[in-house]
């Protein structure tokens, strides 16, 4: 058996488009069967991606997505005429010339778009919590397994699993999944959906796995919703476009987020020749789009600080005196500890260490950051940049113990060997 890299390269190729196809057509098979067959829609899918794993054993087709769908496409109608005397399903499937074209429409390329948005605005019920939320993105419109998600976010498969469920129970409910355009909570499912993909970027951006903290096929499948919501007339809105901003901003970094060993590189110290131009001129395009709308929403104040660290030509030609602005906005808007902690950093740029230093002091107390690493690491980079060596060592190793992953716990380490040497 071939295993070198052309091989890993076809396997890589072969998993991406079947988490891809997944997606796609588990998306159109629910829109078209109803979600009361969620599970008939998954046994579909499943069984065409098994089929195409045999078929492909050795060699795959011409046109691999083509297959799959048309793999699919047989296995539903085959499904849903067997299943017919003992399921409910939509009236557009009664009939045998019906089913073969609704199906056709459903699965077809075209139509994708139109079946995750719909799926998208479904999963965000106001009835389901944010947990549950993104868990049912993660499984339905990434594609993760439940064993996956469970990874992310650190909680046992089980809990995913009691998540599903009563996110298949709520869909039950709806009948069919919304038309979007007719959706009478559309604002409100809107909040929803951006704050979902928020935390799906960042799981993948540097997120909770101690293995794996950065997955950026995480960071791509969110831009890739958010921008899925610009393609509909009723979705598009400027706060969409300040988080499709902020997400290209955030992606145009992601290359230089870890080092050859998979040590996090802070961002003094990263190659910005190599952040991508292309994805930072993509985040200006959206940044334009959504100063179209008559307030500031908070996605377009954190792509407001994010576009301005990502044209700076360095930390020390950064605008920090905007940065600082749009913090103080941010923190008015919806303060948090963490955001207070980033304004305090930006105050340490602008008005010198000892300035950003007592207001990391004052925020000692907040008991989300006392066992918050970067909170620890915060302190001890304003005092090794104050020559205090030992109160950032004791820093430094704070913010070791409360480490998520290697890569993090690394990056502590080499600050505190960089002590040793300065």
């Amino acid at each position: 058996m071939n295993e070198g890299p052309e091989a890993h390269a076809s396997a890589q190729l072969v998993e991406d488009l079947f988490r891809r196809e997944y997606v796609h057509l588990v998306s159109a098979l629910i829109r078209v069967l109803g979600p009361t067959n969620i599970p008939l829609a998954e046994d579909v899918v499943h069984d065409a991606l098994v089929s195409a794993m045999q078929a492909w054993r050795f060699g795959l087709p011409r046109d691999p997505k083509a297959w799959i769908i048309r793999a699919a496409h047989n296995r539903a109608i085959d499904m849903i005429r067997r299943e017919q005397r003992h399921r409910s399903f939509l009236p557009e499937l009664a009939t045998t010339t019906k089913l073969t074209d609704t199906i056709e429409a459903a699965l077809a390329p075209e139509a994708e778009g139109t079946s995750q948005l719909a799926m998208m605005f479904a999963v965000c019920d106001p009835g389901l919590s944010r947990e549950t939320h993104v868990t049912l993105i993660l499984r339905w419109l990434c594609g993760l397994s439940p064993k996956e998600i469970g990874q992310a976010f650190l909680v046992d498969t089980q809990t995913i699993d009691r998540r599903l469920h009563r996110g298949r129970g709520r869909l039950r409910e709806l009948g069919r999944l919304p038309d979007v355009d007719d959706l009478p909570d559309l604002d409100t499912r809107r909040g929803s959906v951006l704050r979902s993909l928020y935390l799906l970027f960042n799981e993948g951006y540097h997120g909770s796995n101690p293995q794996t903290p950065v997955r950026p096929f995480l960071c791509d499948d969110a831009l890739h919703l958010t921008e899925l919501l610009l393609q509909a007339e009723a979705t598009a809105h400027p706060d969409v476009h300040a988080l499709a901003a902020l997400f290209c901003f955030g992606a145009a970094r992601l290359s230089t987020r870890l080092d050859e060993r998979g040590v996090f590189v802070p961002l003094e110290d990263q190659d910005r020749s190599r952040w991508d131009r292309a994805r930072i001129e993509q985040g200006l395009v959206h940044l334009g789009h959504a100063a179209s709308g008559d307030h500031l929403s908070r996605w377009h104040l954190e792509a407001g600080i994010a576009c301005e660290h990502a044209i700076a030509p360095s930390v020390q030609e950064t605008d920090w005196d905007r940065i600082v602005g749009f913090y103080q906005f941010l923190a008015e808007q919806s303060w948090s500890p963490v955001v207070a902690l980033n304004r305090a950093l930006a105050v340490a740029e602008r008005d010198g260490v000892d300035n950003g230093r007592r207001e990391l002091i004052a925020l000692a107390e907040e008991p989300k950051l006392t066992r918050y690493p970067f909170y620890w690491a915060a302190r001890a980079d304003l005092e090794r940049r104050a020559d205090r060596h030992a109160a950032a060592r004791e820093y430094y190793e704070r913010a070791i113990a409360l480490a998520r992953s290697t890569a993090e716990r690394a990056a502590f380490e080499r600050r505190i060997e960089s002590l040793e040497t300065s």
